[in-house]
C-alpha cells in the first residue's frame, strides 16, 4: 500500500515516514500542496495524510481539487486546531477522517488501518451487538426491535461504544471524542449522559450494565459472550492476521512488571512506617478497651493514620487492607461516644488489618496484576527542552513516593510538598505545570486550596486534579465546585492515573496552543 505524506515540517514528515515504514507501507513525501498535487497525478495512492496549512496550496483547497477531479482516495486531514467548525470545512471538503495535532501515534496507525480497510464507494454500516442495533446514516438505535429516544449526545456515547466494544473510555477520553475544546463541560456531565443512556436502555428490556463501569477506570459497552470467546481465541493465534485492538503502553508485560518491581521497592522502604500506622490503631483500641474513651489528640492521630492507610494500601496489594481501614476511619471520625459493640468492631478491624498487612510482601506485590486499560496514551511529546512538573501536595509520603515512581517514565517529574503552609513559595519556586491535591491537609484542606487557586489571577488555569480516598457524590460535587479540573480515587490504579494525567495536560498545552494561533 502506498501513502503520501503531505507535510511542511520537516520533523513531523520524518516521523510520520519513519512510523508508517514500520508498519509496512510505502511512504512518499510532498511538502506543499503544489508538490503533493504534482504526485497525485502522476501516482496511485492508496490513502493521503494531508495536513491542513500548508504553503503555496493549502490542505482545504488540495482535498477540494482532488475530489473535484474524480478521486476517491481515503484522505485524513491533519491539523492543529480542534474546532467543531474547522472540522465541519474539512469533513466538507472531501476529507474522510480529522486527526489533531499533537496525536497518539497509535491512534494514527489504527485511523490509517481503519481507512485503507474501506472500500472506494462505501455506506456507514449498521452496528450490532447482541439485541442492540445503531444506524449512524438514519441516527436510529434500536433494542430488541424497540426504537430508543436518545438525545444527540447519548447517540454518540452508544457510537462510540459501539465501534470500540473492547475498549474502556474513561470520563477525559469521552469529552476529548464527544465535545469539542471550546465546549468542554466538567467531567460530570459525562457520568450524566451515562445514566440517561442506561436508564433508556432499561426502559425497553436491555440489562442494567450493558454500559458497563469498569471500576476505578471509566466506561465501555459489556462485551457479549461469543466476543469474550473470540477474544480468548485471537489472544491463541498470536500474530496471524491483523489484531484491531491497539496496544497501550501500560500493557506491556515488560513496563508492568518495573512498575510493579518498582512499587515492591516502595512496599520495603515504607514497611516501617506502615507498622508505627498500625501501632497507634492498636493503642487507640488497648485505650479505649480501658478507658471507653480516647483524648482529643491520640483520636486525632488515629483517625489520620487510618485515613492514609485507607487511600495507601490497595495501591500495594491490599484492597482489603483499604476497606477495613477506611471502617476504621469512619467510625473513629463519627463525633460520637462509641458503644461496646463499635468498640468491638473497632478490635475486630484492627487484628484483620493487622494480619492482612503481615502477610503482605514484596513478592506478592510483584505478581498482582495491573488492571488491563486499553488507552490511546504516550509519553508527553515536549517540544522544549523545559520538563514537565507536577506539584503534589500529600502529607503521606508512601503517596509521594509512589506518584514519583509512576510518573518518571512518562517524562513527567513528580515535586512532593507535604506542608501546605509552604504551598505558596513552593508553587512560585516551582512554577508547575499540574497541581495534585489530597482533600484532607494539616492546617489547611485540598479543597480551601483549590478554591484559593482559582482565585488567584497567576495560577487560576492551573489544571488541579484530586487524588483522595473520598469518593462519595457529595465530596465529588464538592471539589468540581471549587474548580478541579478532575477526581481520582485512592487507593490509586496505576494506568488509569497516567492516562488521565497526560490526557489533561496535552490538552492543555494543545488548547494553549489553539489560543496562541487565534492571536496571530
Amino acid at each position: 500500500m502506498k501513502i503520501l505524506v503531505v507535510e511542511d515540517d520537516e520533523l513531523n514528515a520524518y516521523t510520520l515516514t519513519n512510523l508508517l515504514t514500520n508498519q509496512n507501507y510505502a511512504v512518499e513525501v510532498a511538502t506543499d500542496g503544489d508538490a503533493a498535487w504534482d504526485f497525485i497525478q502522476a501516482y496511485d495512492y492508496d490513502l493521503i495524510l494531508l495536513d491542513v496549512v500548508l504553503p503555496k496550496l493549502d490542505g482545504i483547497s488540495l482535498c477540494r481539487k482532488i475530489r473535484s477531479n474524480g478521486l476517491q482516495m481515503p484522505i485524513l486531514l491533519m491539523t492543529g486546531r480542534d474546532s467543531s467548525h474547522e472540522k465541519a470545512i474539512g469533513l466538507d471538503a472531501g476529507a474522510d477522517d480529522y486527526l489533531v495535532k499533537p496525536f497518539d501515534i497509535e491512534e494514527l496507525v489504527a485511523r490509517v488501518r481503519a481507512l485503507l480497510r474501506r472500500p472506494a464507494v462505501t455506506s456507514q454500516p449498521v452496528l450490532v451487538s447482541g439485541k442492540l442495533r445503531l444506524d449512524p446514516s438514519s441516527c436510529e438505535a434500536i433494542y430488541a426491535g424497540n426504537l430508543l429516544p436518545l438525545t444527540p449526545k447519548e447517540f454518540a456515547l452508544l457510537e462510540l461504544f459501539l465501534r470500540n466494544s473492547r475498549r474502556v473510555f474513561s470520563c477525559g477520553m469521552i469529552l476529548e471524542h464527544l465535545w469539542s475544546y471550546e465546549d468542554t463541560p466538567q467531567e460530570e456531565a459525562v457520568r450524566t449522559h451515562i445514566k440517561g443512556l442506561r436508564h433508556k436502555l432499561k426502559a425497553v428490556g436491555a440489562p442494567g450494565d450493558l454500559v458497563e463501569t469498569v471500576y476505578g477506570i471509566g466506561y465501555r459497552l459489556k462485551p457479549l459472550e461469543e466476543d469474550k470467546q473470540r477474544g480468548r481465541g485471537a489472544e491463541e493465534q498470536g500474530s496471524s492476521g491483523e489484531v484491531d485492538r491497539v496496544k497501550s503502553p501500560v500493557s506491556n508485560l515488560k513496563s508492568q512488571q518495573q512498575a510493579l518491581m518498582a512499587v515492591a521497592e516502595i512496599w520495603q522502604r515504607f514497611q516501617g512506617r506502615v507498622e508505627q500506622q498500625v501501632r497507634v490503631l492498636e493503642q487507640a483500641i488497648a485505650t479505649l478497651n480501658q478507658n471507653n474513651s480516647l483524648n482529643p489528640e491520640l483520636l486525632s492521630l488515629a483517625a489520620k493514620e487510618a485515613h492514609t492507610l485507607a487511600g495507601s494500601l490497595g495501591t500495594f496489594g491490599l484492597p482489603l487492607g483499604s476497606k477495613l481501614a477506611r471502617n476504621i476511619e469512619l467510625l473513629l471520625s463519627s463525633g460520637q461516644i462509641l458503644s461496646k459493640s463499635e468498640i468491638g468492631n473497632l478490635q475486630s478491624w484492627v487484628n484483620l488489618l493487622r494480619r492482612e498487612i503481615e502477610g503482605n510482601d514484596a513478592g506478592a506485590i510483584s505478581v498482582s496484576p495491573i488492571p488491563q486499560v486499553e488507552t490511546m496514551t504516550q509519553p508527553l511529546q515536549n517540544h522544549s527542552d523545559a520538563e514537565t512538573k507536577i506539584l503534589v501536595v500529600d502529607d503521606d509520603p508512601q503517596i509521594q513516593a509512589l506518584l514519583q515512581t509512576l510518573l518518571s517514565p512518562w517524562g513527567l517529574r513528580a515535586i512532593a510538598l507535604e506542608n501546605p503552609l509552604q504551598f505558596w513559595e513552593t508553587l512560585e519556586a516551582v512554577a508547575p505545570d499540574m497541581l495534585i491535591l489530597d482533600v484532607e491537609l494539616p492546617y489547611i484542606n485540598g479543597i480551601e486550596l483549590c478554591r484559593l487557586v482559582r482565585n488567584d489571577s497567576h495560577w487560576s488555569e492551573l489544571p488541579i486534579l484530586f487524588l483522595t480516598v473520598h469518593s462519595d457524590a457529595e465530596m465529588v460535587n464538592q471539589v468540581f465546585s471549587v474548580g478541579a479540573d478532575d477526581f481520582v480515587s485512592k487507593p490509586i490504579v496505576g494506568p488509569e492515573l497516567v492516562t488521565r494525567i497526560v490526557n489533561r495536560l496535552e490538552r492543555m498545552k494543545l488548547r494553549q496552543r489553539v489560543t496562541q494561533g487565534g492571536r496571530r
